[in-house]
């Protein structure tokens, strides 16, 4: 049940963040409502369910505005000075545009020049009258001029459509329902299960790759007929009109060329200093995600150095650390080495035993998936710092997929005949491997990356023919496999532009990437259920565009992060500017699925009695990983993601179609976690 570990760390978000319990706190900004088609006025009494389902995202204020066969909710979160004087939904002079959303706008006063200078005015400067005015003047391509997280409907009278949106990476989410002739959208699936034609049969086909950890498909959920608006995509519903557009790529052709790394790294400060600042909006304090790794430190390290010739600074920023004494992920010297250099005030924050009875919260609250051990870790992290009164938490989040650099630049290097550069590439890289993987050959590094993706796909497929390898993964069933179409799903999921080289492809691949795109989607639940607005200023669409358009090298020099590491130079510890290995969290996944109450349940897997999965085969890689662990042998971690994802599954459909009484003695939660303020 492993699987290869040579893919790059943003493949293994699962295991590379660092389970706790979700305390009582019920506090995000929300998006519910409602449109018929045929003109049916809508019900005021729905919408009124389907915004207080969404109570715990927006405590600051909520309301709905209804118009005819068009309602809609709104539940209000104030993370911004500007937010304090906004009124959601929002509507221009005449009526006849109405707006929701809930994120945040980061190109604010670029925008405000563009609309001013197209003789727009301004009636105040909040986000939502900057969004309504973006509509009035570009229309459906709007969002091609917003840089942030977002998720965006308007109504529009005149043109009688419904207009929705969602940024370039999906972290801010938006489901939706269309069921003949009546259309509902929501944050949150709980809301749309307010109205009684919302299906809530289980979709096979999304069940079959979240079994398989194969997830390529964004569109759609484990529910039939319940889809999520796919990040970078916008949607027009109107009689006779439902239809998705992707306004935001990237361009092949641009490239970033200096002639040295001082450069090129100043270039990258400038935004990097941007897209902190940025992100900076907050009538409350800050709280800084530190996680000991080079990229959250590097946001620390940024506000530190800006903190020394602005005092005032000092007081509105404090760091929030997770502290694992004892196992291999701990990186509590690295935290200290970063909080050393200034004075903000630090809290560690030490682990949480994971239980299953958080998950289960997570099953029945959200009628969705858990969270991921490595996810759910955060909880007492988040809860800590909304105590402390922090409503904004600035992460690390983005250097890896943007700036780790690609090991498919042995694929650009073979095909330009650069021999001399890849063997020198494969040297240096040689850290990185997992030296425990598989030794076939077709793991080899050069092999897996540097010759096969030159092979056309006809001739990969027949290789594995060859070889009597199978494309189905051995636990799934093959019956289920063949019914949802999975090879085909895999075929046609993936958006693929026109790209300058496979390493482009790559890192571009972690806009779109399945999996990827559900942990952003889990992470974002988890902090709206605290109160917390994580914002991530490696994730900003000018990093991201800034990165893709690099010469590899810049990624990937003597180290990787290349770029990052000489940007911030002295500003960072020696031990992190220095440092190469993350830490690995497969221990928390091996410790959630160890538990006494979890074993249960392997053995007698709901998946397995509905055909979906070999329960013989689950239980005999559960037994592997349970005696890898035991014994300190690494390989462990090859089976603790695709059991999880087993896990996941096997909860949410066993607790809300089979019913199944959990163990009466499964272990009480702990409320709040210990933690440690320096």
């Amino acid at each position: 049940m492993g699987r290869t570990r040579w893919h790059r760390a943003r493949r293994h978000r699962l295991l590379h963040k660092p389970l706790c319990t979700l305390p009582p706190v019920i506090i995000m900004s929300g998006l519910a409502g409602i449109y018929h088609l045929d003109g049916k006025p809508a019900d005021p009494a729905l919408l009124q369910r389907m915004i207080h389902r969404l109570a715990h995202r927006g405590p600051d204020a909520s309301d709905y505005w209804i118009k005819g066969s068009v309602g809609i909710g709104h539940v209000m979160l104030h993370t911004t000075s500007e937010s304090l004087d906004e009124r959601q939904p929002w509507t221009d002079e005449t009526g006849t545009l109405c707006l929701a959303y809930d994120g945040r706008i980061d190109n604010r006063k670029d925008l405000a020049l563009s609309l001013n200078a197209a003789g727009f005015h301004l009636r105040n400067d909040t986000d939502a009258e900057l969004m309504l005015r973006a509509y009035q003047h570009w229309g459906e391509s709007c969002p091609e001029h917003l840089i942030g997280d977002f998720a965006l409907v308007i109504w529009d009278v005149r043109r009688q459509q419904l207009f929705c949106a969602r940024d370039i990476l999906g972290l801010k989410p938006l489901y939706y329902c269309h069921q003949g002739t009546t259309f509902c959208w929501a944050s949150e699936l709980p809301s749309l299960f307010e109205h009684h034609a919302t299906s809530r049969s289980p979709n096979e086909a999304m069940i079959a790759e979240f079994l398989s950890g194969t997830v390529v498909t964004n569109t759609e959920t484990l529910y039939e007929g319940i889809s999520r608006l796919e990040p970078a995509h916008s949607l027009v519903v109107r009689r006779g009109r439902c239809e998705t557009r992707r306004y935001w790529t990237i361009d092949p052709r641009r490239r970033i060329e200096y002639a040295n790394d001082d450069d090129y790294a100043q270039h990258f400060y400038e935004l990097f200093s941007k897209a902190v600042q940025c992100r900076l909006r907050s009538h409350k304090p800050i709280g800084l995600e530190l996680s000991g790794g080079l990229d959250s430190s590097s946001v620390v390290s940024l506000l530190q150095a800006v903190s020394r010739t602005n005092p005032q600074d000092r007081d509105r920023f404090q760091t929030f650390s997770l502290i694992f004494p004892g196992l291999p992920c701990d990186e509590h010297a690295f935290i200290n080495d970063v909080t050393a250099q200034g004075s903000f005030p630090s809290h560690l924050i030490g682990p949480q035993a994971p239980v299953l009875t958080s998950f289960l919260d997570d099953v029945l609250r959200y009628q969705d998936l858990p969270d991921h051990p490595n996810g759910a870790m955060h909880t007492p992290l988040r809860a800590l710092a909304r105590r402390q009164g922090c409503r904004v938490l600035l992460t690390g989040t983005g250097g890896d997929e943007w700036l780790t650099g690609s090991f498919f630049h042995y694929t650009d290097l073979v095909r330009g005949l650069k021999i001399p550069s890849l063997l020198r590439r494969l040297h240096a890289d040689r850290p990185l491997y997992n030296e425990s993987s598989s030794p076939g050959l077709f793991s080899l590094p050069l092999v897996q990356f540097g010759l096969l993706p030159l092979l056309p796909q006809s001739c990969r497929n027949l290789g594995k023919w060859l070889l009597g390898r199978s494309t189905i993964p051995e636990w799934i069933s093959p019956e289920l496999w063949h019914r949802t179409q999975m090879q085909e799903r895999i075929r046609q999921a993936s958006f693929a532009p026109p790209y300058s080289s496979y390493t482009q492809q790559d890192l571009f691949s972690s806009t779109v990437h399945g999996l990827g795109i559900h942990g952003t989607e889990l992470d974002e639940r988890a902090a709206s259920f605290l109160g917390v607005e994580s914002r991530h200023p490696l994730n900003d669409q000018r990093i991201i565009e800034f990165a893709l358009a690099l010469p590899e090298e810049q990624r990937w020099g003597n180290k990787p992060k290349f770029i990052l590491r000489k940007a911030m130079g002295n500003r960072l510890p020696i031990s992190v500017r220095e440092r190469v290995i993350k830490a690995d969290f497969s221990c928390i996944f091996a410790q959630a699925l160890l538990a006494e109450s979890t074993e249960a349940i392997f053995q007698s897997l709901s998946v397995a009695s509905m055909g979906w999965v070999d329960g013989g085969k689950v239980w005999n890689a559960y037994r592997t990983m349970a005696r890898s662990y035991s014994r300190g042998d690494e390989t462990y971690g090859f089976h603790v993601a695709p059991l999880w994802m087993v896990f996941g599954v096997e909860l949410w459909y066993r607790t809300l179609f089979q019913k199944h009484r959990l163990p009466p003695d499964l272990p009480t939660r702990q409320e709040v976690a210990p933690s440690y303020s320096v």
